[in-house]
């Protein structure tokens, strides 16, 4: 597999699968989970139902595998560190508040990264120098669609989705809950900030508002998915974003 190191001004994003055949799915689970910390596999033996399990394993070990090639380390070497509100960040050092920020080769240098699953796909989306927020979301019919709107639209963007089809309704709406938590991740506050504070357009993507004392400058891009979801990356300034699809390998493969 072909995993480019990351360039100034390109913001990577890789698709993986989370679903397995029942032939590979043992292995991949006991190799991913090979490279996880103590408190991940904690969190993992936490989930009730096996396939939650599964995802979880996934999408966390693709994702170490993703970084350590990025970083020239082993994916069980890699360390987290959390914000405030959750946003993980790579750790160095002793210090557990010290990020990757400003510490790779090269003066000024900032890594940054985010993940997302639902359903049968994650998404990661990897930048250098470009913070970045990133939500996939596979598209159910969503029961009191109604309710969710009036807590989390604007009244512009709740007219937008109930101008479609009934049947076209959760798609629209959840093209723009993807866009505002993919910014609301990038900007390290997540769902503890309401969404009703973040206003964004879909065609073409734009963020109209933004809580206050939050910067401005940030782009969304909507992803190419498979039809059964939809999804949104925010990204601090103008970029390239290139689209790659991840492909599992075993331990006898070769990286």
């Amino acid at each position: 597999m072909n995993l480019t190191v990351l360039e100034r001004d390109i913001v990577q994003i890789w698709q993986i699968p989370l679903q397995t055949s029942a032939v590979k799915a043992d292995d991949l689970i006991d190799r991913y989970l090979g490279c996880l910390s103590q408190d991940e596999k904690d969190k993992a033996a936490r989930f009730r139902f096996f396939k939650d399990r599964r995802r979880f394993v996934i999408a966390r070990g693709t994702l170490r595998h993703l970084l350590g090639r990025q970083l020239n380390q082993r994916p069980e070497q890699i360390n987290f560190c959390y914000g405030t509100y959750g946003k993980p960040a790579v750790s160095l050092g002793t210090k557990p508040q010290q990020s990757l920020s400003h510490t790779l080769t090269g003066e000024g240098c900032d890594f940054h990264f985010n993940l997302s699953h639902s359903g049968g796909i994650a998404l990661c989306a990897l930048g250098y120098e470009r913070r970045v927020g990133v939500d996939i979301e596979q598209v159910k019919t969503i029961q009191r669609l109604d309710g969710m709107m009036k807590r989390t639209l604007v009244a512009s963007e709740q007219q937008q989705v109930e101008a479609e089809s009934v049947a076209a309704q959760s798609r629209a709406f959840l093209q723009r809950w993807t866009c505002k938590e993919a910014y609301l991740k990038a900007i390290g506050l997540g769902l503890t900030q309401s969404m009703q504070t973040v206003e964004v357009q879909i065609e073409p993507p734009e963020l109209l508002s933004v809580p206050e004392n939050c910067s401005a400058g940030w782009r969304l891009h909507l992803m190419d998915l498979p039809a059964a979801y939809v999804g949104a990356l925010a990204v601090a300034g103008e970029t390239a974003v290139t689209q790659h699809q991840w492909q599992h390998l075993l331990p006898d493969d070769d990286d």
